[in-house]
Parts: C-alpha cells; structure tokens; sequence
C-alpha cells in the first residue's frame, strides 16, 4: 500500500512551505497542537519515508499521528512543487496519508471509533447506523422516479441530518427546469469515510456499488449538493473503478449555470451579512470556488464579506472526513478557530456547500449565536420554495 506514497514523500525536500506560506501558518494540525515537524507534511513525508525504508515500525505513536492529518489540502496548495510531465504538484499529502492509513488497517492498527464507524456503514449504508429504509424519507411528496439520465446523489448526511438541504436542492432544480431521478435505498454512502480511513476493500464495496446502482439507472449527470460525496465520485472513483461512464458535478456549479442563463431568478430578499465558508473538498480538491460566490451574490439583500483566509488558503473546518470521529478535541479546537474568522467579519451566518462543514460549525458557533447554513437552502428562500 504504501508504495503509492512512495513518490509524494521522497520528493520532499522539506522546504518548510507547508509550515508558514504567504506569512501564513498552513497547517490546522500544527496550529492548534502547537506540534513540531510531525504535525506537518515535510514531517509526515518524513515518517512515510522512514517507515517505507524499515527505520520505523508502525506502530501506536505513528497511528496517532497519521490521525492527526485532517487531509484538507491547504499544504498541497502551498508546496506547489511541480511533477514535470503533469505539472501538478507531486507532494499530494492527503494521497500519501491515505497509503499510510490502508498500511494502519491492514495491520489490524485501525482506531476502535473508526472501526466502528465502518461496521455501521457495512451494516446499513451510511454512517449513522440508521436503518437504511428511512434514506428515502425526505423525498416523500416529491414524487422523484428511481430511473433517469439526470440523478441526484443526496448523500448521508443531507439524507438522515439534513432533509431540508436535500429537499431545498431538488425544488431548486426543478425550478430551473432539471428534473432529477433518486436512488433511494440503492444509493450507499459514497465512501469518504472509507478512503480516509484506510479501509480501501469496504470503501471499493461502496463504490462499485454505487457505480453499477447509477448505471442501472441510465444516469449521465449525477449532481450532489455534499462537497465530500462530489469529490468521491468526481475523483475518488475512477481511480478505483476507471473512466465513470457519467458527469459528476455539485450543485451549486448547476444553480451558478441556471441563474447565468437566466432560468431562475431570485427575488425575495433575504436581508443577511454572510460570509462564506469554502469546503476543503469542493475547494482545494476540486477548485470550485466562483460558482458558491456567484449564487450568494445573486440573492438580493445578502452581503457577502469573505474571511482574511478564503478559497485556496480558506481554513478547515474541523471536519477532516474522519478526525472529528478519532480526534473530536482537536477537530472542536479547529472548528471553534473558523467561527472566531467568521466573526470578526461581521456576519449573521456561515453559508457553506457541505453537510459535515454545517455540522461542524454548526456546532462550535452556539455558543456565539452565529449560525451556519447551506447555500442550498439559501437560494431555495431567495426563490420562495
């Protein structure tokens, strides 16, 4: 497994970018333990090399570690050494930690709360334990066939936590005049969980699942309104099952294309100052940044102040697809770090494109009484659905 690392973490020259760019720190991780090296990716590349040579055994001291890494990219971003046929940068640290916790789980290593995470998406298809008959609860009344050329991808958390996203996201569709067929039942959990835990045979399990459940479907556009089932299937998947005979997109690339042709048009005002909250996985992982910007500026009597560290250099939220499970003090540390941004910004609401950024910050702003919602739900008020 870890030979698929093997290329990031002996390219490192440790050039200490991914410590302090930009007179910036980059990393959550580092920040919030105050760590040295080994919170960081020259560190960690580091721990990889030295594991992969025979230095270092895997053991307790490099799980932890490894757990720590909430795989948001922001190193990625600001390493930019370039492979010189790709010209991407080589370094990609969320890959090499990825190799390294698929080493952890093999080796019977894996965290007793991610292990538990994965026997509940094993036993019912997402990660809640929830029975999965009630995935489909929030499309009742909506009348969506199980078959058709455009799919919508609700994904677990707006399935079972957040109902209102899902059905805000379908009404916004409709409105624009795309009609979206739903899984239902045969749409499991996209796998995040899985491909950040090192469970690669359970994450492949729901993968092919989904894949062939889509097929069955006649889909050629999937849309999804979560940033971690978009970047799943748009990048995740064709790496383990190949070229996806469909498109992948997010909803708010959709509602940004409806509104530039002019297909819906919001009206009602909803009076908010906002500030924008840019998911690691739409973000960094897949550079879609203008299109949540160009809806909220589109919703009249929203004022959008953006954060001092926004799109490529935006903070995580705290999530890091399984931190919160296996390091949740850490994972609050860094949540409660984000709404204090948000705050001195001035807004009422955190608007994001991801269920588990709103579960997250949704959490840590109680305290301050801000509030964080999906952008969604935003436009579907704006257009009085």
């Amino acid at each position: 497994m870890l030979e698929k690392a093997k290329k990031g973490a002996f390219a490192c020259g440790r050039c200490g970018k991914c410590v302090v760019h930009e007179g910036g720190y980059v990393c959550p991780a580092q920040y919030y333990t105050a760590g040295f090296d080994e919170m960081v990716a020259r560190g960690r590349n580091t721990i990889v090399r030295s594991v992969i040579e025979g230095k270092l055994p895997l053991d307790q001291d490099i799980v932890d570690n490894t757990y720590t890494c909430f795989t948001c990219k922001a190193c990625y971003v600001a390493c930019g050494k370039p492979d010189p046929v790709t010209r991407k940068p080589i370094i990609d640290e969320p890959k090499i930690q990825q190799a390294l916790r698929e080493e952890i789980y093999h080796a019977g290593l894996q965290p007793a709360a991610l292990k538990a995470v994965d026997d509940s998406i094993d036993a019912t298809g997402n990660p809640f334990g929830t029975a999965p008959e009630k995935r489909s609860k929030w499309a009742e009344g909506l009348d969506l066939p199980a078959a058709g050329e455009t799919v919508y991808f609700a994904g677990c958390y707006d399935s079972y936590r957040y109902p209102e996203v899902a059905q805000a996201t379908v009404k916004v569709l409709r409105a624009g005049g795309i009609d979206v067929a739903y899984l239902g039942a045969e749409e499991w959990c996209c796998g995040v969980p899985e491909l950040y835990d090192g469970n690669s045979e359970l994450a492949e399990k729901l993968i092919i699942h989904n894949i062939e459940a889509l097929k069955a479907a006649g889909v050629k556009k999937v849309i999804t309104s979560c940033a971690g089932c978009y970047h799943a299937l748009k990048s995740e998947y064709p790496e383990i099952a190949g070229e996806l005979p469909f498109e992948v997109v997010h909803s708010s690339e959709v509602i940004a294309e409806l509104l530039e042709e002019g297909k819906i048009k919001p009206e009602t005002e909803v009076s908010c100052a906002v500030t924008y909250h840019d998911p690691c996985h739409l973000g960094r992982h897949e550079n879609v940044y203008e299109a949540p910007r160009k809806i909220l500026n589109a919703i009249p009597g929203v004022t959008l102040t953006e954060m001092p560290r926004h799109a490529q250099t935006a903070w995580c939220c705290g999530g890091g697809s399984v931190i919160s499970n296996v390091n949740p003090e850490l994972s609050d540390k860094v949540a409660v770090g984000r709404i204090q941004e948000a705050k001195e910004t001035g807004a009422e609401v955190i608007i994001s494109a991801c269920p588990s950024c709103e579960a997250l910050l949704g959490k840590a702003g109680r305290k301050d009484k801000i509030k964080v919602q999906d952008i969604n739900v935003l436009m579907a008020k704006s257009l009085g659905l």
